[in-house]
């Protein structure tokens, strides 16, 4: 079997464009998978469309070959270069499994679980004139009662950048304080921080956060420095969890000797794809060390990342974009032909269906709703914090 051709699409997706390819084979099977690059798209796109040489006349059943073939000969490499041969590769494991008929998650060992636990998130409204508090202590009420047993948020104020104010250290307890409250003590909480405060502000919070008992506190600090966020882990009374911005096994061997974290967070869809990320989480096995993988990702990489998660051992937690969290973008199931894979019975997920990933993208969906030009959100820019800084000093 040989793969003879490659499509890809951009796809207007939630808060950034969804990057979607499919490979075509001389027997006439078809792979899907997802490259996309937040807020880069068109960067992936490029991407993907130079990959063709690496990709075209390969028997898609030599996986391992294709990646150490792509890591060798593509001399810069980043988060565009890993996602797309991600994405490639996800389409090479469908393609296998259909050709065997089995899911992917049996050619990678088998199903260590029935079921995934999942979790998914609260969102702040700022069109919403109520208090941050009672948005988020509605929501989790709402998510409780459609079966969720965990739930993700950031609970800062919007324009922290680095420490926090008494006032901002208030603003955040009460966010807390007003979900636990609202949700009980059997419910997990996952406290988000996106690496926005310092080492010293980030165990401060920890330790106040501690007595709402989180899962565990993410990427508190700027990932950059292993050292610190080792540092941040050694004096945090709640486990760390950090990861997503960390890529391929060698990146993860210097991040788990460095002992960053409690819980890692690979994200399938940058860190190398589903053979690599069976890799690094093997290395984290090794350590004792849980793996609750990163996944923001668009309908085809998170089917892919559940195929991954289903058969690891250290598995803990999935993250998961739930339906009515896609802020109008009611066509994601329709990309995959109607399959539903985010909805949880009694907080769990059921495993994904076969043979290969057990879905198809549905080209006259993505060809549909093209890519459209998505502003970063307030949150990654700290809302103009450096320029706000230069026009009080001027």
């Amino acid at each position: 079997m040989k793969i003879t051709h490659m499509k890809y699409w951009v796809v207007e997706g939630d808060i950034w464009n969804w990057t979607f390819l499919k490979l075509y084979t001389d027997q006439g099977l078809t792979g899907v998978g997802e490259a996309t690059v937040e807020y880069n798209a068109k960067t992936g796109a490029g991407a993907l469309e130079e990959a063709k040489e690496f990709i075209i006349g390969r028997n898609p059943f030599h996986i391992e070959s294709f990646l150490q073939e792509s890591q060798s000969r593509t001399f810069w490499q980043g988060p565009a270069h890993f996602a797309v041969f991600s994405g490639i590769e996800q389409a090479m494991w469908d393609i296998v499994g259909q050709a065997l008929n089995q899911p992917v998650y049996n050619l990678l060992g088998g199903p260590c679980r029935r079921k995934l636990r999942a979790y998914t998130h609260l969102r702040f409204d700022p069109n919403d004139h109520r208090p941050a508090h009672t948005q988020y202590a509605e929501q989790a009420q709402s998510l409780v009662a459609g079966g969720w047993t965990a739930m993700k948020w950031n609970p800062l104020p919007p324009h922290v950048h680095m420490t926090l104010s008494a006032a901002d250290m208030r603003y955040t307890l009460q966010n807390v304080s007003a979900v636990r409250d609202a949700i009980g003590a059997d419910v997990d909480l996952l406290v988000e921080l996106h690496g926005r405060l310092n080492p010293v502000t980030a165990i401060q919070l920890a330790q106040e956060l501690a007595a709402f008992k989180p899962m565990f506190f993410e990427e508190p600090i700027p990932p950059q420095n292993l050292d610190a966020m080792a540092y941040v882990r050694s004096k945090s009374p709640i486990p760390l969890a950090t990861g997503e911005r960390i890529f391929t096994k060698f990146g993860w061997r210097d991040a788990l000797r460095t002992g960053i974290a409690d819980i890692i967070q690979p994200d399938l869809g940058k860190c190398g794809g589903i053979l690599e990320m069976k890799k690094i989480a093997a290395m984290a096995e090794a350590e004792h060390i849980m793996i609750a993988p990163h996944n923001p990702l668009g309908p085809v990489g998170s089917v892919a990342t559940l195929h991954l998660s289903t058969c690891v051992p250290n598995f803990q937690i999935q993250e998961v974009v739930r339906e009515s969290d896609n802020h109008g973008v009611p066509w994601r199931t329709e990309l995959i032909g109607g399959v539903t894979v985010n909805q949880p019975h009694n907080g769990y997920l059921e495993l994904p269906p076969g043979p290969g990933l057990g879905i198809d993208l549905d080209e006259r969906v993505a060809e549909a709703h093209p890519y459209k030009r998505k502003p970063i959100p307030p949150r990654y820019t700290q809302e103009n914090y450096f320029l706000q800084i230069a026009d009080e000093s001027s």
